[in-house]
């Protein structure tokens, strides 16, 4: 393994692994098939999401093989994944570098418990000093608001904001530890209350339990000593969550009997530990999530009392796979959450606007590249982890939006596998998902049940994609 890159040693010549070869038609039903013991913890569908499914996808590639190396430049839980995979598949690994493994593993691991513990005690401090002079988060401020807005991230607010803008009564609390700047009143603002020295116990309290959980869960889905090397990914974000729940179970203290709270949050663990949280309080929890639904099941399950879906495809699907009627589906809830009113779709700009995704980007730029052969008018709307310099210094001719309105008003939306594919469909674009990744192809088809419909056009090849362009054209 180096630089990211997996190889497998075959006749003497070592290969590099393609990722794709692992998404299979039976993929997704190995992942669902698992059996897992009960979760304990928020984490566990991170840990899931990011670590046991990228296991899966490697070992569903290689399949047997000799001999297995690594880069010592390589991240631990890369190498955390090589030496599970090892006993699984009967890797040939050197006695030399298990003993090394499992060292810088233990010490990871130690170091990491006593960095988290050392966060938890100064966090609340440095918020503490961070909110002076900003006012708190009182029961006064809350009693009469029935509706509280937790945010986490803009996308979070943007797809809440026309459901806060119908209710001038609401309150919006925002998670602003990574200085998030939206409109709303800091979720750490309690701090500034005579609580402080309550939340500051309770701070140390839940990372100690948290460390604890969070290596339970690693375990029963890692292994040992994978979960020990996962344990240094999390020891800044342990604490913070730890802060976090304990000012949020303040704010449910101050809010009124038949609150309703709302979350933009999906699987991750904010969303386990909000939806902990509320039903601790017996407050109801609804999710409009930020981002696409996930076509597999996740040990934790998903936010919320109600889960309002993208499409009626993914509500049913979802349903059906948690054996759940908390998901729901409405066309007026879906236009809301993706700001779409009934003056949206009207002045239409005649240009191809493409929608590049952050992974994978070389795809991007083979999909660009072969819209410039075709002499179409191309825009570009990066994604907001995109280098904005990387795609100037190598399309200087194509016009870059900033503004993604102005790029979803587009007459023509190109994308690969993302929400804008939803929202260009609403507001009755002609929309394109781009499927020349096999990768690409399979989350489409069997990962993300919302871009299923029929109003989204799948393109496979670009003879494929040209022809459409050009009929378009000449309509």
């Amino acid at each position: 393994m180096l630089r990211g890159s997996w190889f497998i040693k075959n006749d003497d010549n070592w290969q590099e692994v393609d990722l794709e070869d692992a998404y299979s038609s039976g993929f997704v039903e190995k992942i669902n098939s698992h059996a897992y013991s009960k979760p304990s913890s928020d984490y566990v569908n991170e840990l899931f999401l990011y670590y046991f499914i990228k296991c899966s996808e490697l070992k569903q590639t290689i399949g047997e093989v000799c001999q297995s190396s690594y880069s010592w430049n390589s991240k631990l839980t890369d190498k955390g994944i090589l030496f599970r995979l090892k006993k699984e598949l009967g890797f040939d690994v050197r006695i030399f570098k298990t003993i090394l493994f499992y060292l810088q593993s233990l010490a990871t691991f130690c170091l990491s418990v006593l960095m988290s513990i050392f966060v938890a005690a100064v966090l609340p401090f440095i918020f503490f000093i961070k909110m002076s002079g900003k006012c708190h988060v009182s029961k006064s401020s809350l009693r009469l608001r029935k509706k509280i807005f937790l945010v986490r991230s803009k996308s979070g607010y943007f797809r809440a904001k026309g459901f806060i803008a119908e209710d001038a009564d609401c309150f919006v609390l925002v998670d602003n530890f990574s200085g998030l700047k939206v409109p709303g009143e800091s979720i750490y603002s309690v701090l500034r209350s005579a609580s402080f020295p309550r939340i500051y116990i309770k701070t140390l309290q839940y990372t100690f339990r948290d460390l604890f959980l969070f290596y339970k869960d690693a375990k029963m889905l890692l292994g040992t000593w994978f979960a020990m090397s996962v344990s240094w990914e999390y020891w800044k974000r342990i604490p913070q969550k730890a802060l976090y729940e304990a000012c949020l179970m303040k704010v449910l203290e101050l809010a009124p009997a038949n609150a309703e709270v709302f979350s933009g949050e999906k699987e991750d663990r904010f969303a386990l530990l909000q939806t902990r949280c509320c039903a601790r309080k017996d407050i109801r929890l609804t999710c409009l999530p930020h981002g696409l639904e996930y076509g597999f099941r996740f040990p934790g399950g998903l936010c919320g009392d109600s889960f309002y879906c993208f499409s009626e495809n993914a509500k049913e699907i979802l349903g059906l796979m948690y054996s759940s009627g908390k998901f729901l589906f409405s066309n007026d809830v879906l236009n809301k959450m993706l700001g779409i009113n009934t003056d949206s779709g009207e002045g239409a700009i005649e240009r191809v606007c493409f929608f590049t995704e952050p992974r994978d980007q070389h795809v991007n730029f083979e999909i660009i590249d072969n819209l410039v052969e075709m002499n179409i008018r191309l825009s570009i709307k990066l994604h907001p982890l995109e280098s904005q310099k990387i795609y100037h210094d190598r399309y200087p001719g194509i016009e870059i939006v900033s503004d993604l309105q102005n790029a979803l008003s587009s007459s023509t939306c190109l994308s690969r596998k993302s929400t804008v594919l939803v929202e260009a469909s609403q507001l009755g674009k002609r929309t394109l998902a781009i499927l020349i990744n096999k990768k690409d192809k399979f989350y489409v088809e069997n990962l993300f049940p919302s871009l299923s419909s029929e109003r989204i056009v799948k393109i496979s090849n670009f003879e494929d994609l040209r022809q459409a362009l050009v009929t378009n054209n000449d309509g």
